[in-house]
This record gives C-alpha cells, structure tokens and sequence, in this order.
C-alpha cells in the first residue's frame, strides 16, 4: 500500500486525520500540517502502524 493520508470531515464538522502505509515518527510528520490546519487537537490514538518499526535499508555482504 503506498503512503496517503486520509482527512474525515463529519456533518457536525468535526475533523479527523489518519495516515495509511506509514511507521513510527513519519506518519506524525506527515500527518502535522494538516492537523495544524484543521484547528486544536481534541484526542490522538496512534495506529498499531505507528508503533510499527520503519523499514530499515540493510546491506548484506558475503563473504568466500
């Protein structure tokens, strides 16, 4: 799944943003100017995504 951002808009106007294909920090940076945007945060509930461990590069060398 490739990262997006998903922005709720209730007909009482309550607002509501979540991150989908995103770990740990990056979704809380991405997710920033929009909750910035949208006003005061009334309640956070992080993901099990977010405390999911970011993919890390690793190099594998072999050796004869």
């Amino acid at each position: 799944m490739s990262p997006r951002i998903e922005i709720t808009v209730t007909p009482a106007g309550e607002t509501s943003v979540e991150t989908k294909g995103l770990a740990g920090p990056s979704c809380r940076a991405a997710s920033q100017p929009y909750e910035d945007a949208l006003g005061a945060r009334t309640a956070e509930r992080r993901t099990p995504e977010y405390h999911a461990a970011a993919p890390v590069a690793q190099s594998v060398e072999q050796r004869a």
